[in-house]
């Protein structure tokens, strides 16, 4: 007797169609109010970065890092489709001896500040690291500027994953979530205040 021959399995094709996507006509006919207020909000942004900026002129930084580039504003509609504004200061990028402090203004995320260190330049301040960086998170990663998987790849910082990234000898970075003020004057206040007692302490 003839052993049967294979069994097909028939895939049924489903009879639901996927809903193709439509455009919101409401939000559409209703978004000019929605635009106008976040360019508004994000041109205060930007002055609140440019009159921070400019309390840290390049002569100032070169006094503490002499490979230093200034400090820059830039901005940005694409950080994993949310837009977003920079203040960074010192610039010095090098993966062995730079240093940088970065603002990071991520709408619908946060206001941050990340300082990226060289893996000597952190190896140079790994005691000041260890002593002045009250909760501040350590991002466990290599990337620096993939910041949605640095915030969720990162520990509250202590002496032991200190010394572990130090070790391993990559660029290091540590980060904290800052609170945001109403206020204009008092955020720049702040900024600043936070900004010199960064530097200060490198000094």
């Amino acid at each position: 007797m003839a052993s049967p021959g294979p069994r097909l399995c028939s895939i049924g094709k489903s009879n639901r169609m996927e809903k193709a996507p439509t455009l919101d006509i409401t939000f559409w006919n209703n978004s000019k109010a929605f635009f106008e207020h976040f360019n508004q909000q994000t041109h205060l942004i930007i002055q609140v970065f440019t009159e921070v900026c400019n309390a840290f002129p390049q002569y100032k930084l070169k006094s503490i890092f002499p490979n230093a580039k200034g400090c820059k504003v830039t901005k940005g509609n694409q950080l994993k489709g949310l837009p977003y504004q920079v203040l960074d200061l010192v610039r010095d990028f090098d993966a062995h001896h730079g240093f940088n402090i970065r603002i990071l203004n991520w709408w619908g995320n946060g206001l941050f500040v990340f300082i990226t260190y060289g893996s000597s330049t952190a190896k140079l301040f790994q005691e000041v690291l260890s002593t002045s960086f009250d909760g501040y998170n350590i991002s466990m990663l290599n990337s620096t500027f993939d910041y949605e998987k640095v915030l969720n790849n990162s520990e509250i910082l202590n002496n032991k994953n200190l010394n572990s990234e130090i070790e391993a000898s990559n660029q290091l970075q540590i980060w904290k979530k800052l609170e945001i003020s109403e206020d204009i004057k008092d955020t720049m206040s702040t900024m600043e205040k936070m900004i010199q007692s960064i530097l200060d302490i490198h000094t």
